[in-house]
């Protein structure tokens, strides 16, 4: 079935993108978030993008609202699990061979000594988080690239949705919207007792189990993200005209999430963030006037690549600056403005020129693949 691209959400990821890249470029690799300074410029850009990290949370909330889209569109679960390898492995193998190539050519201080090691592709790769991995196969396992964090947790989001929607696609918001809640009680009850565990006499026993428990949720952080998911869902559903009472089920479970995630953030800065981000998409549902200035086309063409910029920009970003910015003498921070260019290059060549025609190559091969005995297999998972 054919879709509609929503241009405004490429816009969103264009500034979702480009302020996780000026945290990473400006803030991340500094003192005190690192014990070294590897940015020639020093501390030049201050601490003015220190919270650009939360681009990653507005990330999140696009994905929820692309993901409820695309399963509107989608056959079936096999179907969705196909496209979403299709969209998100070609372009993994790529930018982590060449994050590793990089570090082994560049990074002789071993500033990021886990992309210098072959076995971190596996987890790369798989998008499954290295520490199961290492409980799994009794070896460390490290992420290839510190960014690739947040792949594992929208895996988890495609999955969980995924089985939702096509088990019962008439309530698959009011669904997830409960599955949500369960796993934000799952996450914050026992972590509340355990840490108040003396105050309520709770028996060694129980302390254990909850100690355990902790230890898989931390495994699967879903948990930590799956309301901010869960609220592009909302927007989705509103902005395609869906109707949702305020006394209804759906209605106060939204109110529940939406003011969770609100106490969860860890400041008040974070807040009021976080509120900017509901009001991005509130004004792109009820008044898109509002937010004219991001019909703006390289704004658009930077979200559509976005992908490959977040999977390529950290660790060879941050070995250029450090390694050639310094050349540049008093004008070193303009390494920064030089570096963010041409991995947005790079990654316009990659999507022309690989992901796009690997991408028809791969539904090619799939689609061939494809047989009545393995669609039957797949219904009988949501059944």
């Amino acid at each position: 079935m054919q879709q509609r691209r929503i241009e405004i959400l490429d816009s969103f990821r264009f500034l979702a993108i480009i302020s996780v890249i000026l945290f990473h470029y400006t803030y991340r690799w500094t003192p005190p978030l690192s014990p070294d300074n590897l940015y020639p410029y020093g501390g030049y850009f201050g601490s003015y993008f220190r919270f650009g990290s939360v681009g990653v949370l507005f990330f999140f909330i696009i994905s929820g609202f692309v993901i409820s889209y695309t399963l509107e569109n989608t056959a079936g679960l096999g179907s969705f699990i196909k496209n979403r390898f299709i969209r998100l492995f070609p372009p993994m193998l790529l930018w982590s061979t060449v994050t590793y190539l990089v570090c082994i050519a560049l990074d002789d201080k071993y500033f990021f000594p886990h992309s210098h090691e072959v076995k971190n592709f596996l987890p790369s790769l798989t998008f499954i988080s290295p520490a199961i991995w290492s409980l799994w196969l009794k070896r460390d396992f490290d992420w290839l690239n510190g960014s690739y964090w947040s792949l594992w947790v929208e895996v988890q989001f495609y999955l969980l949705s995924a089985i939702i929607f096509f088990r019962n696609r008439k309530n698959f918001l009011r669904n997830l919207l409960l599955a949500a809640i369960i796993l934000c009680l799952c996450s914050y009850i026992p972590e509340r007792a355990l840490r108040n565990s003396q105050v309520l006499h709770l028996p060694k026993g129980l302390i254990s189990f909850l100690s355990q428990w902790i230890f898989i949720k931390d495994l699967f952080t879903i948990t930590h993200y799956v309301c901010l998911f869960t609220l592009g869902v909302v927007f989705q559903h509103l902005f395609k005209g869906v109707k949702i009472k305020i006394n209804s089920i759906t209605g106060l479970s939204t109110f529940f999430i939406f003011f969770y995630q609100l106490l969860a953030l860890e400041n008040y800065q974070l807040r009021i963030i976080y509120l900017v981000m509901i009001l991005i998409f509130l004004c792109m549902i009820y008044k898109r006037s509002y937010l004219f200035f991001l019909d703006n086309p390289l704004f658009r063409r930077i979200g559509v690549i976005s992908y490959s910029v977040y999977l390529l920009h950290e660790n060879v970003g941050i070995l250029l600056i450090n390694k050639y910015g310094g050349y540049l003498g008093k004008w070193s921070p303009l390494s920064m403005p030089i570096v963010v260019v041409l991995v947005i290059v790079l990654a316009e060549i990659s999507y022309r020129f690989y992901e796009v025609k690997v991408g028809r190559l791969l539904k090619k091969w799939l689609n061939k693949r494809k047989s009545p005995a393995n669609e039957a297999v797949m219904k009988k998972v949501v059944s």
